[in-house]
């Protein structure tokens, strides 16, 4: 279990340095930067609970990010 939050928190790490590349505003540059800094805390104690805080940070603003008008 061990490796698999280390993984899944460099998992973290990476799609969130991913989306501050992108095109983005100030929610999603503070929930990558959540992201981020939870990831690393993860990786440092192996704490499943920091990695899945950082994980609903990070998806929570990734929700707030989608178009408020319908594509048709």
């Amino acid at each position: 279990m061990y490796y698999v939050t280390l993984t899944l928190a460099a998992i973290l790490i990476g799609i969130s340095i991913g989306a501050l590349t992108g095109p983005r505003n100030k929610a999603l540059l503070i929930g990558s930067l959540a992201g981020i800094v939870l990831g690393i805390a993860a990786l440092v104690t192996a704490s499943w609970h920091l990695l899945a805080i950082g994980a609903a940070i990070y998806l929570l603003t990734q929700l707030t990010q989608r178009d408020s008008h319908s594509r048709a």
